[in-house]
Protein backbone atom coordinates (compact mmCIF):
# COMPACT_ATOMS: atom_id res chain seq x y z
CA UNK A 1 0.00 0.00 0.00
CA UNK A 2 1.33 3.37 -1.00
CA UNK A 3 2.03 6.12 1.54
CA UNK A 4 -0.82 8.36 0.38
CA UNK A 5 -3.24 5.45 0.64
CA UNK A 6 -2.15 4.82 4.27
CA UNK A 7 -2.67 8.49 5.10
CA UNK A 8 -6.15 8.48 3.55
CA UNK A 9 -7.06 5.31 5.48
CA UNK A 10 -5.94 6.81 8.80
CA UNK A 11 -7.89 10.01 8.09
CA UNK A 12 -10.99 7.95 7.20
CA UNK A 13 -10.75 5.89 10.40
CA UNK A 14 -10.34 9.05 12.50
CA UNK A 15 -13.42 10.55 10.86
CA UNK A 16 -15.44 7.44 11.69
CA UNK A 17 -14.23 7.51 15.32
CA UNK A 18 -15.11 11.22 15.69
CA UNK A 19 -18.56 10.65 14.14
CA UNK A 20 -19.37 7.73 16.43
CA UNK A 21 -18.17 9.67 19.52
CA UNK A 22 -20.29 12.68 18.57
CA UNK A 23 -23.39 10.52 18.04
CA UNK A 24 -22.83 8.92 21.48
CA UNK A 25 -22.45 12.29 23.24
CA UNK A 26 -25.53 13.75 21.52
CA UNK A 27 -27.49 10.67 22.50
CA UNK A 28 -26.66 11.29 26.18
CA UNK A 29 -27.67 14.96 26.08
CA UNK A 30 -31.16 16.19 26.87
CA UNK A 31 -31.82 18.49 23.93
CA UNK A 32 -35.46 19.08 24.90
CA UNK A 33 -34.66 21.21 27.97
CA UNK A 34 -32.80 24.50 28.34
CA UNK A 35 -29.04 24.41 27.88
CA UNK A 36 -27.10 24.60 31.15
CA UNK A 37 -24.31 27.08 31.79
CA UNK A 38 -20.68 25.90 32.03
CA UNK A 39 -19.65 25.05 35.63
CA UNK A 40 -17.57 28.22 36.10
CA UNK A 41 -20.56 30.42 35.16
CA UNK A 42 -23.01 28.75 37.51
CA UNK A 43 -24.10 30.91 40.48
CA UNK A 44 -22.87 29.89 43.90
CA UNK A 45 -25.19 28.00 46.21
CA UNK A 46 -27.41 30.34 48.26
CA UNK A 47 -25.73 33.28 46.55
CA UNK A 48 -28.01 36.11 47.64
CA UNK A 49 -30.51 34.62 50.04
CA UNK A 50 -30.47 35.27 53.78
CA UNK A 51 -32.63 33.20 56.06
CA UNK A 52 -35.41 34.70 58.16
CA UNK A 53 -33.28 34.00 61.23
CA UNK A 54 -30.41 36.04 59.84
CA UNK A 55 -32.69 38.88 58.79
CA UNK A 56 -34.37 38.95 62.18
CA UNK A 57 -31.23 38.66 64.31
CA UNK A 58 -28.73 40.97 62.62
CA UNK A 59 -28.61 44.39 61.06
CA UNK A 60 -28.33 43.90 57.29
CA UNK A 61 -25.82 46.24 55.65
CA UNK A 62 -25.35 46.71 51.91
CA UNK A 63 -22.17 46.77 49.86
CA UNK A 64 -21.17 50.32 50.93
CA UNK A 65 -17.90 50.22 52.92
CA UNK A 66 -18.53 50.18 56.66
CA UNK A 67 -16.59 53.37 57.31
CA UNK A 68 -19.47 55.30 55.80
CA UNK A 69 -21.77 54.34 58.69
CA UNK A 70 -19.62 52.88 61.48
CA UNK A 71 -16.62 55.20 61.71
CA UNK A 72 -16.59 57.31 64.88
CA UNK A 73 -14.49 60.40 64.13
CA UNK A 74 -14.60 61.52 67.78
CA UNK A 75 -12.27 58.75 68.93
CA UNK A 76 -9.76 56.13 67.81
CA UNK A 77 -11.02 53.40 65.46
CA UNK A 78 -9.51 49.96 64.97
CA UNK A 79 -10.78 48.26 61.80
CA UNK A 80 -9.97 44.55 61.59
CA UNK A 81 -10.52 42.20 58.66
CA UNK A 82 -10.50 38.51 59.60
CA UNK A 83 -9.48 36.58 56.51
CA UNK A 84 -11.85 33.85 55.27
CA UNK A 85 -14.48 34.57 57.93
CA UNK A 86 -17.79 34.27 56.14
CA UNK A 87 -21.47 33.82 56.93
CA UNK A 88 -22.26 30.09 57.19
CA UNK A 89 -25.60 28.75 56.06
CA UNK A 90 -25.94 27.17 59.51
CA UNK A 91 -26.92 30.14 61.70
CA UNK A 92 -25.77 28.36 64.87
CA UNK A 93 -22.14 28.36 63.71
CA UNK A 94 -22.08 32.14 63.33
CA UNK A 95 -23.82 32.56 66.69
CA UNK A 96 -20.97 30.61 68.32
CA UNK A 97 -18.38 32.74 66.48
CA UNK A 98 -19.94 35.98 67.68
CA UNK A 99 -20.40 34.70 71.23
CA UNK A 100 -16.74 35.60 71.76
CA UNK A 101 -17.74 39.29 71.71
CA UNK A 102 -20.79 39.20 73.96
CA UNK A 103 -18.94 40.30 77.12
CA UNK A 104 -18.20 43.71 75.57
CA UNK A 105 -20.68 46.39 74.41
CA UNK A 106 -21.46 45.19 70.91
CA UNK A 107 -23.63 45.26 67.84
CA UNK A 108 -23.69 42.53 65.19
CA UNK A 109 -24.47 42.85 61.49
CA UNK A 110 -24.15 41.09 58.15
CA UNK A 111 -22.36 42.99 55.40
CA UNK A 112 -22.60 42.40 51.65
CA UNK A 113 -19.21 41.66 50.10
CA UNK A 114 -19.28 41.38 46.32
CA UNK A 115 -15.84 39.87 45.66
CA UNK A 116 -14.31 36.82 47.29
CA UNK A 117 -10.72 37.97 47.64
CA UNK A 118 -8.91 39.74 50.46
CA UNK A 119 -7.37 42.64 48.55
CA UNK A 120 -10.87 43.71 47.48
CA UNK A 121 -11.94 43.89 51.12
CA UNK A 122 -8.82 45.87 52.04
CA UNK A 123 -9.36 48.35 49.22
CA UNK A 124 -12.99 48.81 50.24
CA UNK A 125 -12.70 48.91 54.02
CA UNK A 126 -9.27 50.42 54.76
CA UNK A 127 -9.26 53.40 52.40
CA UNK A 128 -8.96 56.52 54.55
CA UNK A 129 -7.68 60.09 54.74
CA UNK A 130 -6.64 60.20 58.40
CA UNK A 131 -3.57 62.30 59.14
CA UNK A 132 -2.50 59.67 61.69
CA UNK A 133 -2.94 56.01 60.78
CA UNK A 134 -1.20 52.64 60.59
CA UNK A 135 -1.73 49.28 58.83
CA UNK A 136 -0.53 45.96 60.26
CA UNK A 137 -0.22 42.56 58.63
CA UNK A 138 1.34 39.29 59.81
CA UNK A 139 2.83 38.35 56.46
CA UNK A 140 5.03 39.38 53.56
CA UNK A 141 4.56 42.89 52.16
CA UNK A 142 4.83 41.42 48.65
CA UNK A 143 1.73 39.28 49.11
CA UNK A 144 -1.00 40.68 46.83
CA UNK A 145 1.49 43.55 46.24
CA UNK A 146 0.46 45.20 49.53
CA UNK A 147 3.70 47.16 49.58
CA UNK A 148 2.35 49.17 46.65
CA UNK A 149 -1.38 49.55 47.32
CA UNK A 150 -1.44 50.00 51.11
CA UNK A 151 0.17 53.48 50.88
CA UNK A 152 -2.26 54.28 48.05
CA UNK A 153 -5.15 53.65 50.47
CA UNK A 154 -3.96 56.57 52.57
CA UNK A 155 -1.57 54.93 55.06
CA UNK A 156 1.56 56.80 56.05
CA UNK A 157 2.73 53.89 58.21
CA UNK A 158 2.58 50.12 57.80
CA UNK A 159 4.14 47.22 59.71
CA UNK A 160 4.61 43.75 58.23
CA UNK A 161 5.51 40.81 60.48
CA UNK A 162 6.56 37.86 58.35
CA UNK A 163 4.98 34.58 59.45
CA UNK A 164 4.03 35.69 62.94
CA UNK A 165 1.04 34.66 65.02
CA UNK A 166 -1.89 36.96 65.65
CA UNK A 167 -0.76 37.32 69.26
CA UNK A 168 2.22 39.35 68.08
CA UNK A 169 -0.03 41.77 66.19
CA UNK A 170 -2.43 42.00 69.15
CA UNK A 171 0.48 42.92 71.43
CA UNK A 172 1.64 45.53 68.92
CA UNK A 173 -1.82 47.14 68.67
CA UNK A 174 -2.11 47.04 72.48
CA UNK A 175 1.21 48.86 72.74
CA UNK A 176 0.22 51.44 70.11
CA UNK A 177 -3.06 52.21 71.89
CA UNK A 178 -1.28 52.83 75.20
CA UNK A 179 0.83 55.59 73.66
CA UNK A 180 -0.45 59.11 74.46
CA UNK A 181 -0.28 60.20 70.80
CA UNK A 182 -1.39 57.07 68.97
CA UNK A 183 -2.86 56.85 65.44
CA UNK A 184 -6.57 57.57 65.16
CA UNK A 185 -7.13 54.87 62.54
CA UNK A 186 -5.56 51.42 62.93
CA UNK A 187 -6.14 48.68 60.35
CA UNK A 188 -5.21 45.03 60.61
CA UNK A 189 -5.80 42.07 58.29
CA UNK A 190 -5.83 39.05 60.61
CA UNK A 191 -4.89 35.62 59.27
CA UNK A 192 -6.78 32.91 61.12
CA UNK A 193 -7.56 30.05 58.71
CA UNK A 194 -7.62 30.27 54.94
CA UNK A 195 -10.01 27.32 54.79
CA UNK A 196 -12.44 28.66 57.41
CA UNK A 197 -11.61 26.44 60.41
CA UNK A 198 -13.87 27.88 63.08
CA UNK A 199 -11.76 26.78 66.03
CA UNK A 200 -8.88 28.89 64.70
CA UNK A 201 -11.16 31.78 63.77
CA UNK A 202 -12.66 31.76 67.26
CA UNK A 203 -9.21 31.86 68.84
CA UNK A 204 -8.51 35.03 66.86
CA UNK A 205 -11.91 36.52 67.76
CA UNK A 206 -11.22 35.81 71.44
CA UNK A 207 -7.89 37.64 71.22
CA UNK A 208 -9.61 40.62 69.57
CA UNK A 209 -12.36 40.61 72.21
CA UNK A 210 -9.76 40.68 75.01
CA UNK A 211 -7.98 43.58 73.31
CA UNK A 212 -11.23 45.53 73.01
CA UNK A 213 -11.91 45.03 76.73
CA UNK A 214 -8.54 46.57 77.59
CA UNK A 215 -9.38 49.67 75.53
CA UNK A 216 -13.05 50.52 76.10
CA UNK A 217 -12.48 54.06 74.84
CA UNK A 218 -11.62 52.71 71.36
CA UNK A 219 -14.14 51.61 68.74
CA UNK A 220 -13.41 48.22 67.16
CA UNK A 221 -15.03 47.20 63.88
CA UNK A 222 -14.35 43.53 63.13
CA UNK A 223 -15.53 41.92 59.90
CA UNK A 224 -14.74 39.06 57.56
CA UNK A 225 -12.94 39.45 54.26
CA UNK A 226 -15.03 36.86 52.39
CA UNK A 227 -16.25 33.28 52.73
CA UNK A 228 -13.55 30.55 52.66
CA UNK A 229 -12.50 29.93 49.07
CA UNK A 230 -9.22 27.98 49.38
CA UNK A 231 -11.11 24.83 50.33
CA UNK A 232 -13.23 22.13 48.78
CA UNK A 233 -16.56 22.94 47.10
CA UNK A 234 -18.55 21.26 49.89
CA UNK A 235 -17.10 23.62 52.50
CA UNK A 236 -17.22 26.65 50.20
CA UNK A 237 -20.88 26.08 49.38
CA UNK A 238 -21.79 25.82 53.06
CA UNK A 239 -21.39 29.62 53.24
CA UNK A 240 -23.35 32.50 51.82
CA UNK A 241 -21.48 33.57 48.72
CA UNK A 242 -21.44 37.34 49.25
CA UNK A 243 -21.96 38.03 52.96
CA UNK A 244 -19.55 38.52 55.86
CA UNK A 245 -20.14 38.96 59.61
CA UNK A 246 -19.58 42.27 61.39
CA UNK A 247 -19.02 42.96 65.09
CA UNK A 248 -18.85 46.55 66.37
CA UNK A 249 -17.31 46.69 69.86
CA UNK A 250 -17.33 49.47 72.45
Amino acid sequence: MKRWQIINLIAFLMLIFATVSLIYILGKMDLTGPLGKPWHLLPAVHEDSLSATYKGSYQIMGKTPLQATLLDTTRTNVFILVDAWGVPIDENILALDLKEFETSPHKFALHRRLANYTSHAEHAEFRNNFASNIFLFGGDSLQFNRREYIPALGFQNSIFFNDCGNGVIISQIDSILTEPEHPKFIAWTALASTIGEHNKIRQTLTQIADLAKRHPEVRFVVQGTHRPVLCGPETRNSYKAHWVPVAVLN
